[in-house]
């Protein structure tokens, strides 16, 4: 197919020239020559082509190179137009990139008005990659597809793609981290490198930045090692995507290299720049990675194992898509994906912290940020764990209505919002929290993903016990950002939530018992017994007890809080007891409520105490 051919070629000339554009920004970076045509945009010290000295010929070469991607991008989303109209996927993927290719432009623009503030700067190298990885996604499908002899198992082909999409995620924020590392400053604030400073782990400043950059960096670099084994090891299912994992290896150990001898060397422009440019080329290739694994995917969804060439990846048009919900009706499945009932619980638990740990009010702003940070954090989490628990809400008469088991929703387009929430959580976290707070946001997010739903949930009654921590989290984001650190009353009010969360869930459990015995789910009352179940919620109420009155006695909060949280805590000590000795569904679903209703009254005392103490 001609069209399809010159539309691959355009598409591919467009992702390297965006490829190029990058490494040459990242030399006008690290040379200084941001500004070199001043605060003029599109213009060049207010001509098209000024007297050059060798700051302005850099920044305008970076202008002009420029042009050349806008023309190509906008050339194959023409091609696309006037050739591929019926392939929806590339018809879309063109539009998007020469979309993400003007909120690039602009943002060039803003950087260079602003004086390249830092989050600009970080912003305007993340759309850049994503330009990037738009052109290669459009390249690779547009590249016909040819099924290998042996084909995978459709969970194998499933996990595996979920796997290379977790890892470009996590390479998008690494390279975010890296943008932020070289736009605030912090590139030479650690002199020494695996380490900074010795063994001291810097708290604050360029140098807790920079030191980010490298646990970040550690952590998905492991994961990048991992996915490129398991890329290589799947060799016969997927023969192109172990080629290019191949080159991701090779690339990411130069630019471990490239990176330890940019610190020894005291940064040299060039080292710093090739830094970049090896970062960038892992990137490509695991975006390349994720997309020949969907391939992969499609094609045992469309004919099986015995093998046979599907037609849409043969280059043909796509199947005539299914109907579409309606606006009101997608909004609302989205929304529902993110359990709003749920974050507005954990947002009270936040947003109460704050105040507790703030010597006034906080600041209106850091609030909003907060909480807008929190709400994608839970939401993104809840979309998740709605994708990883599809065949179990399948099962469930609680949850057969939610969007994917309805079919009203593919599950790939939920897990793309749930990690696009994750995604965006953290970055609000990062650039108008702080570092701390982002990070322990993340980690509430990965712990209840893949510690609570993909393991515990599935494998032991006492699931909630264990993961009952990623809910007891927001009390620590909201001192973190509040205060900059974790002080010993945000780990009691973690132990509060920790200890609440069991008695609470397992009364919910004993509602719908034979839901979670439907789906195969080792709830506590399934695996072991109703009376058992009651036992251990009266247990762990009055466990509260003695926590609650905690905060007051290492005196982060006073009387008034005692005594409306030995009162609050008493009575859920009341309804565990009545549930224990009457044994009816009646005064479960009691108990239940209650314990809604208890966390809120107890973080809203907490704030009461400390709004009066704070006028006395």
């Amino acid at each position: 197919m001609r069209g399809l051919k010159a539309f691959r070629v355009l598409a591919i000339a467009s992702a390297a020239a965006t490829f190029l554009l990058v490494v040459i920004g990242a030399v006008v970076r690290v040379s200084g020559s941001g500004l070199g045509c001043g605060n003029d945009w599109p213009l060049c010290h207010g001509s098209l082509i000024p007297l050059f000295d060798l700051p302005t010929f850099i920044e305008w070469n970076h202008r002009l190179f420029a042009s050349l991607v806008v023309i190509l991008t906008v050339a194959t989303a023409a091609m696309a137009w006037w050739k591929l109209r019926e392939r929806r996927n590339l018809l879309w993927l063109a539009n998007a990139a020469v979309v993400l290719l003007v909120i690039q432009s602009l943002l060039g623009a803003v950087t260079v008005k602003l004086d390249l503030p830092p989050q600009v700067v970080m912003a305007h190298l993340g759309t850049a990659m994503l330009v990037l990885a738009t052109l290669l996604m459009t390249a690779t499908l547009a590249t016909p597809y040819r099924v290998p002899a042996r084909l995978a198992k459709a969970v194998g082909a499933a996990r595996f793609y979920t796997l290379a999409l977790w890892t470009t995620i996590g390479t998008f924020l690494l390279l975010m981290s890296g943008a932020l590392v070289t736009g605030s400053g912090a590139s030479s604030a650690c002199s020494d490198w695996p380490l900074c400073r010795g063994l001291e782990i810097p708290a604050q400043g360029l140098q807790a930045i920079h030191f980010a950059h490298r646990i970040v960096a550690l952590v998905v670099g492991a994961l990048i090692v991992y996915t490129v084994a398991k890329a290589i090891q799947r060799k016969a299912e997927n023969p192109a995507a172990a080629r290019v994992a191949h080159w991701v290896a090779v690339f990411l150990v130069l630019q471990i290299a490239v990176g330890a001898a940019q610190v020894l060397l005291r940064f040299p422009p060039g080292f710093v720049a090739a830094h970049i440019a090896l970062a960038e080329a892992v990137w490509g290739g695991l975006v390349v990675v994720t997309v020949l694994a969907h391939r992969e995917r499609t094609a045992i969804a469309m004919d099986g194992p015995q093998g046979g060439l599907p037609v849409e990846l043969a280059g043909a048009p796509d199947a005539k898509p299914q109907p579409v919900a309606s606006m009101r009706q997608a909004l609302s499945d989205y929304l529902a994906l993110t359990k709003p009932e749920i974050i507005v619980l954990l947002l009270v638990t936040t947003v109460c912290t704050m105040f507790i740990a703030s010597d006034g009010m906080p600041p209106l702003g850091l609030i909003f940020w907060t909480t807008l940070g929190g709400a994608l954090a839970a939401g993104g989490a809840n979309a998740l764990n709605c994708y990883a628990d599809q065949d179990i809400d399948q099962e469930m008469t609680r949850t057969r209505r939610r969007p994917i088991p309805a079919g009203r929703m593919e599950p790939q387009r939920v897990l793309v919002f749930g990690l696009t929430l994750a995604v965006l959580s953290f970055m609000v976290m990062l650039l108008a929290v702080n570092m701390l707070a982002a990070v322990l946001s993340l980690s509430g997010l990965l712990f209840y993903v893949f510690v609570y739903t993909l393991w515990l949930k599935r494998s032991t009654p006492q699931n909630i016990v264990i993961g009952g921590a990623a809910g007891a989290v927001p009390p620590l984001v909201g001192w973190a950002a509040a205060t900059g650190r974790v002080d010993l009353a945000a780990w009691w009010l973690f132990a509060i939530i920790f200890f609440w969360t069991p008695p609470h869930f397992w009364a919910l459990a004993l509602l719908i018992k034979k839901d979670y015995a439907r789906a195969g789910v080792p709830m506590l009352p399934v695996v072991r017994s109703e009376d058992h179940t009651r036992r251990q919620i009266l247990l762990y109420s009055v466990l509260l007890l003695p926590l609650t009155a905690m905060l007051f006695l290492i005196g982060a909060l006073g009387l008034l809080y005692l005594a409306l949280a030995l009162l609050l805590t008493g009575i859920f000590v009341w309804y565990a007891a009545r549930l224990m000795r009457a044994a009816t569904l009646g005064w479960a679903r009691r108990t239940y409520r209650y314990s809604l209703l208890y966390l809120a009254l107890l973080f809203g005392s907490m704030v009461l105490d400390h709004a009066v103490g704070a006028l006395i």
